[in-house]
């Protein structure tokens, strides 16, 4: 080897060092941000689209965000004006809602399945208002996406991205296209992204609890941040139509959370899927808006009775609610949700298959400790596969109440 050649060696591992060293480095110093330093992120993103808003507009978009014991129950009257005060006779107790007979109670309003429309529910935790209900008949309080000029509805994009998990931003993003498609198609309510509302609760902080409320048709999301804790519950998402064309791509909104549900339904063997089927018919939601703080009997199959990866499938559901929250909060919560995992039940009405593409008809509930989850199709509309309410509420955690402790 001449000297020309030993030095070109020499130069060159000496140049393949350097680079494996600094590969090295980067991977040493990349780290994943804790909860606390999301917090901060999300904080900084909050106040970010605080101050792109005018004066007005941020009177109309703070409130604030007292620790009460529970959500209550209120009815409202179908308006067309989707801003404002609640109508009158708002404020009135809600009527019964849930499914089936005892021990869990009726039908919705006494009879009917999935809307039969009793009146317009919501649950007030203090001037927040969660509902399963369009903005038309049960207004939010805040501002509107549609009031928003470009700068101030990116700077709102960009928040609620640091909120969510990216698939849990991806999942809002196409419920507010199923809705976008709804109102394209015509309704006699408000519906579209335009209509989306968005109320900040509290002061954001990296240490006290305080709250982001957003929705509109079909997502009703309540986000608590509390130093390097998170929560989103109680929480609503849905669709209709659960099935919709999206820049020439076909999209199934909760696709997921229905598939997965009738696949732990199939590995059920003869006796677990007995004990799983209700011997009624559910017909809508038991513990949705307007019923914070109740306590209805378990029903279904045990998860202690399921083996080692039916609990899987069925943690792994459980996360498609979840795992909606920034990414930072959401190993604590499937923690808590595990450590009940063997007090959890999983109970199933209607049919037991579903058409591929589609989602099923079927409902389904799980209940544990730390975890409510139901998913219900609606028959208002005609085809109940195109039209689901689903409901994600922690029994201990619901409004951040647990970060007041």
């Amino acid at each position: 080897m001449n000297l020309k050649n030993y030095k070109l060696i020499v130069v060159f591992s000496a140049a393949l060092l350097a680079s494996m060293a600094f590969k090295a480095a980067k991977v040493k110093t990349t780290k994943v941000d804790s909860p606390a330093d999301q917090t901060k992120t999300i904080v900084d993103a909050t106040n970010a689209f605080i101050n792109s808003l005018t004066a007005d507009q941020r009177a109309r978009i703070s409130y604030l965000f007292n620790w009460q014991k529970a959500a209550v129950a209120v009815k409202f009257a179908r308006t067309f004006n989707p801003g404002g005060s609640p109508p009158a006779g708002g404020n009135k107790p809600a009527p019964p809602q849930g499914g089936g007979p005892p021990p869990n109670g009726g039908p919705p309003g006494g009879g009917g399945k999935g809307g039969q429309f009793p009146g317009f529910v919501g649950e007030q935790y203090g001037k927040a208002t969660w509902s399963n209900y369009p903005v038309s008949d049960v207004p939010r309080p805040g501002l509107k996406l549609g009031s928003l000029n470009t700068t101030q509805r990116e700077a709102a994009m960009h928040m609620l991205r640091e909120l969510l998990s990216a698939n849990g931003y991806d999942k809002v993003m196409e419920i507010m296209g199923s809705d976008q498609a709804l109102a394209d198609g015509g309704t006699n309510f408000v519906s579209g992204k335009d209509a989306y509302t968005l109320g900040i609760f509290g002061t954001p902080n990296t240490t006290t609890p305080w709250m982001v409320e957003f929705g509109g048709h079909h997502l009703a999301l309540n986000i608590v941040i509390a130093g390097s804790q998170g929560a989103l519950t109680p929480t609503l998402t849905g669709a209709q139509p659960a099935v919709y064309q999206s820049n020439g791509k076909t999209v199934r909104v909760l696709a997921a959370e229905n598939d997965k549900a009738f696949d732990l339904l199939n590995a059920f063997d003869a006796e677990q899927r007995k004990k799983a089927i209700l011997n009624y018919e559910v017909g809508d939601l038991v513990l949705g808006p307007g019923h914070d703080g109740e306590v209805i009997v378990p029903e279904g199959l045990k998860a202690s009775a399921m083996t080692a990866k039916q609990k899987e499938m069925l943690i792994d559901l459980i996360s498609q609610w979840a795992g909606i929250i920034n990414d930072a909060y959401v190993q604590a919560r499937m923690q808590e949700i595990k450590a009940g995992i063997n007090d959890t039940y999983f109970a199933w009405s209607g049919p037991l298959t579903h058409q591929p593409g589609k989602n099923g008809s079927s409902y389904y509930r799980i209940q544990g400790p730390r975890v409510i989850i139901e998913f219900s199709p609606q028959g208002v509309g005609g085809d109940p596969t195109m039209h689901v309410h689903t409901i994600y509420r922690d029994p201990l955690n619901n409004y951040g109440n647990a970060f007041y402790k």
